[in-house]
């Protein structure tokens, strides 16, 4: 792997690790979902899944063009282990004691926009096909003014089909979702195509200062709207797409230097807690997709935690002490899964490499 795209595996080892985090809270404990932390996290994590999927599909060819991404092999790595994981799910639900907010039935799995949960995958390859059907437009774009102006007709275009198709095709397809997240997918890879000024941008103070108050200002604008008297459908889009590109800049800005460090061929050996994020993260869709079966109800701590007034290091201490067993635990069961090829591949999306061949 190339040096400089550690800081990438880095950024997913600690999203999805978020990510495990509020799921501790809002399907183990539960009911805290007013907690600060939570909210945080919510608006936090999948923007930087989004961001650097982005990025890893923008590709040049000959003469500067748009590579248009194939979808099948995206379609075997995505949509597969979401139908596979997520029927598994289905089974193994009633065995877990969890109290899940979400619809943990076939018709969840077939009409409600969250998937059981499994809604990333499904919303990714989404936005890749729309991504693919774009790339000769975005081929013709000399600056990224073009890039942003094709972003904004195809953004147009799946809010108007949201707006028009009926609200049960709206939540099979979970195309909700696929509106809110597209924007910060393309500002990805436009920053790929247009790295140079991406880059400097992060490595601007200034800048980074502003991304800083954007994000704050615009976390306590979408996370509490019913705060704010102007608050309404069309700009707290307009905010989310706002919090969405000022995260990415903060944590390009701060990951990537750690990285640098880290991984620097002038030590003997990588950073210890960078080197495990990066691997977390080279192995994130498998936690997204086995994590849940690691979840278990922790109703009994409620009590202690609205004790402290559902306080941010409190939460965060325990949910990050909760989420590193879990996240420990699906590593193992990926690994365990890599030595079978068929499940690896239906529950994870990984084809493992050959193992070696054992020796008397």
């Amino acid at each position: 792997m190339k040096p400089r795209l550690h800081y990438f595996d880095m950024l997913k080892g600690i999203a999805i690790f978020m990510v495990v985090m509020g799921h501790v809270l809002t399907m183990c404990v539960r009911e805290i979902d007013r907690a600060a932390i939570f909210k945080f996290i919510g608006e936090v994590h999948m923007p930087l899944f989004f961001f650097i999927s982005g990025w890893m599909a923008m590709r040049l060819g000959e003469g500067g063009n748009v590579a248009t991404p194939a979808l099948l092999p995206r379609a075997k790595r995505l949509l597969l282990p979401m139908l596979g994981a997520s029927t598994l799910w289905l089974y193994y639900f009633p065995l877990s004691g969890l109290e899940s907010p979400l619809v943990s039935t076939w018709e969840g799995l077939w009409s409600n926009e969250w998937k059981n949960g499994y809604w990333f995958t499904l919303v990714l390859f989404e936005i890749f096909a729309v991504y693919a059907a774009i790339t000769p437009l975005l081929s013709r774009c000399r600056n990224v003014w073009g890039g942003i102006a094709v972003t904004a007709a195809a953004w147009a275009v799946l809010l108007a089909c949201q707006a028009i198709m009926p609200p049960m095709w709206v939540g099979i397809s979970s195309l909700g979702l696929a509106a809110t997240f597209f924007p910060i997918f393309m500002a990805g890879a436009l920053a790929k195509k247009h790295k140079d000024g991406f880059g400097r941008i992060c490595e601007s103070s200034g800048a980074v200062t502003a991304a800083l108050i954007v994000t704050a200002l615009c976390l306590a604008f979408v996370c509490w709207p019913w705060k704010y008297g102007f608050a309404n459908e069309y700009n707290l889009i307009a905010a989310r797409v706002i919090l969405h590109l000022s995260l990415a800049v903060i944590a390009v800005a701060t990951v990537k230097p750690w990285s640098e460090r880290a991984f620097s061929p002038e030590r003997s050996a990588p950073g210890r807690l960078a080197d495990m994020w990066r691997f977390i993260g080279t192995r994130s869709l498998s936690v997204y997709l086995l994590h849940y079966f690691f979840l278990f109800p922790l109703g009994a701590a409620r009590p202690a935690l609205e004790a402290l007034g559902l306080s941010f290091t409190p939460l965060f201490v325990f949910s990050a002490t909760v989420a590193a067993a879990i996240v420990a635990l699906a590593l193992c069961a990926d690994y365990i899964l890599s030595f079978s090829k068929t499940l690896s591949l239906l529950l994870t999306g990984s084809e493992p490499p050959k193992q070696p061949s054992v020796t008397k």
